[in-house]
């Protein structure tokens, strides 16, 4: 059975729920306002003013769960109906945090728009960076996160919750995004449901009262049925891919990565005790006199120390995930990472003197560590007796290419903007106040790191099986030191 010809069944035989999403939506609406116009007056209306909302939020999720079970398959698992409509509080509730971010975004739109024109040359001001091209390019960015990324990533989330509560297949729902049937879904209903409706009331009102009265009744009409059916088709859509979605193989990267995550987790765990006590030393600086920081016989050591630590626990991190059975002393591995980061503490400082700083971002968390990573993280485990072919076919792979500017992004990019949003933008003059501002998303660094890692580990391993490598030299090969 085709795509559209499952979407089509789905929609026959659940006609009363889409029958249903057209009528109750519509009284849902009605009833609420109604609510509007209840007064005060009398205990009873006071009542009814607190508890028709609550009734109307039942009716809702109910509806909607309903629906969205309606045009899955059941296999047997099925929660009832009535904890699938509980859960998915949470993920309105978690929309609603992203539509207030967005709003925060929107409202500083023209701020961000004179400050990167202010930063463009004068060339670029007048032509490409101007003020109104920089306002209308943020301003649809901002539509394309609220009315298709956050509802493109949330609602297969609130699908699979209305039928499984929370033991949701968290791996088919992240094939499902991947599936390039989805997203062009997501983006026509935004265009249909969203964007068109709002095209119906652009023009300037003309005609008489009464003419003007019925255009504007037909218009929310056509708005309503544009809507409430785009909702629908979309719900029923995402009922057909995530069920004609295959079980994910027990060969697929995606399981592979977690069993590497797996056998590293007490080095993780290490990884993260390691991040806490550099977040406490941190402010232990912060609270020493300015005269013992600047001699510097107090954070020398300190800081020897834990780069000493961290340098070890990332080649143990390493050496655990690719599970050799000869590798090289952990002292070589730790002094062969040592000589990769030296070319990468040369490369910033080079970058250091180029002032374009879109260019030079990219390069400095994207290029740089692209290139050096991996031979960095086989240095851990084979030292400088490399296995060249494996490794500069992982770093010309799409598959790493594309991982790496995902764990820029999170790692650096999302982190720096998470304390200048959660710091209103504004810089404090305390010490201790920048030094929890600064260190609140190392979490978020520190797991896209180990990600990434991972990642680098999984891509070796398949190497392996598809017969990149060469046969074994006795020392200094191709693959001197062993195989992943």
């Amino acid at each position: 059975m085709s795509y559209m010809k499952d979407l089509i069944r789905r929609l026959g035989g659940s006609w009363d729920w889409v029958a249903a999403q057209y009528v109750l939506t519509l009284l849902l609406i009605l009833a609420g306002l109604a609510w509007t116009r209840l007064g005060d007056k009398h205990w009873w209306q006071v009542a009814l003013t607190l508890l028709v909302p609550l009734l109307l939020a039942i009716c809702v999720l109910e509806l909607q769960a309903g629906t969205m079970r309606a045009f899955a398959d059941d296999d047997g698992r099925r929660v009832k109906l009535v904890f699938g409509a509980m859960t998915l509080l949470v993920w309105v509730a978690l929309f609603w945090a992203c539509w207030a971010l967005l709003d925060w975004c929107d409202d500083r739109i023209s701020l961000w728009t004179a400050y990167v024109n202010s930063k463009a040359s004068a060339g670029e001001r007048a032509t490409v960076l101007t003020y109104a091209h920089l306002e209308k390019w943020m301003t649809v960015l901002e539509w394309v996160l609220r009315w298709i990324v956050v509802p493109g990533k949330l609602i297969p989330y609130a699908i699979a919750s209305a039928q499984w509560k929370w033991r949701i297949p968290f791996r088919r729902i992240v094939r499902l995004l991947l599936n390039w049937r989805w997203w062009p879904a997501v983006v026509v209903a935004a265009l249909v449901g969203v964007a068109l409706p709002g095209h119906f009331f652009a023009g300037v009102p003309h005609g008489t009262v009464t003419h003007q009265i019925w255009a504007v009744g037909l218009k929310l009409a056509a708005s309503y049925v544009l809507v409430v059916g785009v909702w629908v088709l979309l719900l029923a859509w995402a009922g057909v891919l995530l069920a004609r979605q295959p079980e994910p193989s027990d060969s697929g990267l995606d399981r592979i990565l977690l069993e590497k995550l797996s056998l590293g987790r007490k080095w993780i765990w290490g990884l993260a005790g390691w991040m806490m006590l550099s977040f406490l030393v941190d402010f232990g600086f912060d609270a020493l006199p300015e005269r013992i920081r600047s001699s510097g016989w107090a954070v020398a050591p300190v800081a020897v120390v834990m780069i000493v630590a961290m340098l070890l626990l990332q080649v143990g991190f390493i050496r655990s995930m690719l599970q050799l059975e000869n590798p090289v002393k952990a002292v070589w591995g730790v002094l062969s990472v040592l000589l990769w980061l030296a070319v990468a503490a040369a490369s910033a400082i080079a970058l250091g003197f180029w002032h374009h700083e879109v260019a030079g971002w990219v390069l400095a968390w994207i290029g740089i560590p692209a290139l050096l990573v991996p031979f960095a993280a086989g240095s851990a485990a084979w030292g400088l007796l490399l296995p060249w072919r494996r490794i500069l076919s992982v770093a010309c792979s799409w598959n790493w290419w594309f991982g790496v500017p995902v764990a820029a992004i999170v790692g650096n990019g999302l982190a720096s903007f998470i304390p200048y949003l959660l710091s209103g933008g504004r810089a404090s003059e305390n010490a201790f106040v920048n030094t929890f501002w600064n260190d609140v998303t190392d979490p978020l660094t520190l797991a896209s790191y180990v990600v990434l890692t991972a990642w680098f580990v999984v891509l070796l391993a398949r190497t392996a099986t598809a017969g990149v490598t060469a046969s074994p030299l006795p020392e200094g090969g191709d693959d001197a030191g062993g195989n992943a």
